[in-house]
């Protein structure tokens, strides 16, 4: 008898638990609070006593500063704040070769069944908050610098430099030498430099300001706006408008969009061979033009003195094309 009494206790505790449980749910009472962790800093700092051809630079979460110093050495400063569950995974390793020295930052997440909400970050305080590395360098230098998702900025040296980021922005100051820069989502900013530049992205815009030399610049889903250049542009934008303002226009001169406008700024002495074509737009300009073929959607002629060398062609698809003079302003 004592046996069913304690078993009937049991089912009917288990019973109103079932009830009460039930109840919180629909009333949304019962929440899964987990106290966020304390964010902590990890800090690095390392010289290297040697002058490399080449940097080489990997990192898969950290922006990349690269600056220039006086001291025949390599110096680098490497600074993240987190959760320490987040900052004890980041790898930092050096490697020197023959006339290279490479940096490589690694961050090594745990893909365990019971650390699911860490996994996707889904718990406050438990990832990586910033991660920067700073790498000083003698200012003549070649570099190779990778990012997975973070952004990359170069500023004052003289060499060739490869830059890539699979998610970031990239942006160039003072380089003197080749720049070949790429970006799937960020965008790319030259200032200030010389030779011959190279931007590519997916997803973002290329901006270009007081720039001697050549420039080729292409983006599938933004603009492209080159102001103050001294040489030539080859431009091209699947989804967006081109803007370039020539100081002094050299050799030849190539844009083309898909779906929006081209503006050109020229000096008003100028002296070159045009062809332009649009399919869903105009053709206006500021300059006389000794025309050669001239319809509703294209024109061909000189502007200026003819036989210069110089050739600025534009083509769109879908907007507008206009070459004014400089002194009318952007």
């Amino acid at each position: 008898m004592k046996t069913k009494f304690l078993i009937f206790i049991i089912t009917g505790l288990l019973f109103a638990g079932g009830l009460l449980l039930c109840s919180n749910i629909k009333t949304g009472e019962i929440k899964f609070e987990i106290q966020p962790e304390q964010t902590e800093e990890l800090k690095i700092s390392k010289s290297f006593n040697i002058t490399p051809g080449i940097l080489m630079i990997e990192a898969s979460i950290a922006d990349v500063i690269l600056k220039p110093h006086e001291e025949k050495n390599i110096k680098i400063d490497f600074s993240a704040r987190g959760s320490a569950d987040q900052l004890k995974n980041f790898d930092v390793s050096f490697e020197e070769g023959n006339g290279f020295f490479k940096i490589k930052i690694k961050h090594k997440r745990e893909f365990k069944w019971y650390n699911f909400f860490k996994l996707f970050d889904l718990i406050e305080g438990s990832k990586i908050e910033t991660a920067q590395l700073v790498v000083y360098a003698p200012g003549f230098l070649n570099g190779d610098i990778k990012t997975a998702g973070a952004d990359i900025k170069v500023e004052k040296f003289t060499g060739t430099f490869t830059l890539s980021s699979s998610g970031g922005d990239i942006y160039c100051e003072g380089i003197d030498g080749t720049i070949n820069a790429s970006s799937a989502g960020g965008d790319i900013r030259f200032k200030n430099c010389s030779g011959t530049g190279t931007a590519r992205t997916s997803g973002g815009d290329v901006f270009v300001s007081n720039h001697s030399g050549i420039i080729e610049a292409k983006s599938a889903g933004g603009d492209v706006r080159i102001n103050k250049i001294s040489g030539s542009v080859v431009a091209s934008s699947s989804g967006g408008d081109i803007e370039v303002e020539f100081i002094k226009i050299e050799m030849q001169t190539n844009l083309t969009s898909s779906g929006g406008d081209i503006k050109i700024f020229a000096p008003s002495d100028l002296n070159a061979y045009v062809d332009f074509e649009t399919f869903g737009g105009d053709i206006n300009f500021d300059f006389p033009i000794k025309t050669e073929m001239k319809t509703s959607s294209k024109i061909k002629g000189w502007i200026g003195k003819e036989d210069s060398g110089v050739k600025i062609k534009a083509t769109t698809s879908g907007g507008d094309i206009e070459l004014r003079k400089r002194d009318k302003g952007i």
